[in-house]
């Protein structure tokens, strides 16, 4: 029997995502309470969340800040998954009173 536990068969998510390509500056803490600054690519953003891949991984619960004036994105995130995939982190982040992402600003 085949395995496809990784497929949907409904989309579950409350808000479309629309997919990116560019660059974010985020700021998190570490495991040691140190603040990091890291440069990540923007793979996707909805209204309430965003999907990053960068290099380094950031464990899941922590929170992410960023601040992006052209597309919206701003405020605070928590991580709901980190995967190392083809030698980076995708990393979701869902931000509880939403991302300020708006579709009309999706033009990198």
């Amino acid at each position: 029997m085949p395995y496809s536990a990784s497929i949907r068969k409904t989309e579950t998510r409350r808000h479309t995502r629309h997919p990116l390509n560019g660059m974010i500056r985020i700021l998190w803490e570490d495991s040691e309470g140190r603040e990091r600054v890291s440069h990540a690519k923007i793979v996707n953003a909805s209204a309430s969340g965003v999907k990053l891949r960068l290099d380094e991984k950031i464990p899941v619960r922590s929170y992410v800040a960023c601040n992006d004036a052209a597309l919206g994105i701003v405020g605070r995130g928590s991580v709901r998954y980190c995967i190392f995939s083809k030698g980076k982190y995708d990393i979701g982040l869902e931000f509880g009173s939403g991302s300020g992402f708006r579709e009309n600003k999706a033009e990198i």
